[in-house]
């Protein structure tokens, strides 16, 4: 936004209201504009071509992937409790996480020249595109992103920039071939006018909700067809263990995905536990037995990447 469209939206304001823009002002001209490359974050939405003998979607979802100074992560993560948002409330959601990113599971070493990984990543899942659609053009997201004014768009900017390494950046997916668990009774995933009510002091970070593991494929043009159809015909015992809770197969929803992996699968779990034991298991072992067996359809290995989630929201539908 430039200096002089910016003062027109504040002409006529008290003078209190203009004293405290022109110090907001003053702050933005100080800080590097990182976010602006951002500004049309949908634009990728509905992009994909497919072909006729691929996977319909049977979810929506939608994801923003961040980097942030250094020790800023509870900063970041307060501001997201105390977000204004009634997102549990809309019609089509099925699930939310803000998903913080943790080492281990022994992944292949990254290349010492691969871009830095994303530090967190905010998730949502949708019943369908339609649901999303009406979540971005309507009210409910203005009210979770400044309120839809020009005061708490700008103050909500220079409190990025100055917590963000560079822009978001939003990647959005068709979700194939859904397995969920009904909700656990004792779920604490409560929402509070459709949002979490979890107190944050921006010093230590929230507690863990769920563990997220996602492996992400960069499958080769014209393998599509053939790597769902894979995925498909697997075999798999995800629902008999114990603290298992969804999965979604993730196709982009992108021309061309920017980092090249135009696949991912999600798996959400209870707890980091529960992950491990059915890694350690023979239901894990038998759902991978065949992996070699097919021709190549990959451009290098998967890469593997955990999250612990935080502030989840889970629907009565489960996710």
């Amino acid at each position: 936004m430039s200096a002089a469209s910016f003062s027109s939206c504040i002409r006529g304001a008290p003078v209190i209201a203009r004293r405290d823009a022109r110090a907001i002002r003053r702050t933005v001209a100080r800080v590097p504009m990182v976010t602006r490359a951002n500004a049309d974050i949908m634009s990728e939405v509905g992009t994909a071509v497919l072909t006729d003998g691929q996977l319909q979607g049977e979810r929506y979802v939608a994801s923003n992937r961040f980097r942030l100074q250094a020790g800023k992560g509870p900063t970041f993560e307060k501001r997201w409790a105390e977000r204004k948002s009634r997102l549990a409330n809309l019609d089509g959601f099925r699930f939310f996480t803000l998903m913080r990113r943790v080492e281990g599971m022994g992944g292949p070493p990254k290349p010492a020249d691969a871009d830095e990984e994303y530090d967190y990543v905010s998730l949502t899942i949708w019943e369908d595109k339609s649901g999303f659609d009406a979540w971005r053009t309507g009210e409910a997201f203005k009210e979770a992103h400044g309120g839809g004014t020009i005061f708490g768009f700008v103050e909500m900017l220079v409190s990025s920039m100055m917590v963000l390494k560079g822009g978001p950046k939003p990647a959005f997916y068709d979700g194939l071939l859904p397995v969920v668990k009904p909700p656990p009774e004792d779920t604490p995933w409560k929402a509070v006018g459709g949002w979490r009510d979890v107190k944050a002091d921006g010093v230590n970070p929230l507690d863990t909700d769920v563990y997220v593991a996602m492996n992400r494929f960069k499958v080769l043009p014209g393998k599509e067809e053939a790597f769902e159809q894979r995925w498909a015909e697997r075999e798999s015992k995800l629902e008999g263990m114990d603290g298992f809770l969804t999965f979604l197969l993730l196709r982009r929803d992108a021309l061309k995905a920017e980092d090249g992996y135009n696949y991912s699968t999600l798996t959400v779990w209870r707890s980091k536990e529960d992950f491990q034991a059915w890694r350690e298991s023979s239901a894990n072992s038998a759902a991978h037995s065949k992996a070699g067996e097919a021709e190549p359809m990959f451009d290098g290995p998967p890469s593997p990447v955990m999250y612990e989630g935080v502030l989840a929201l889970l629907s009565e539908k489960g996710a």
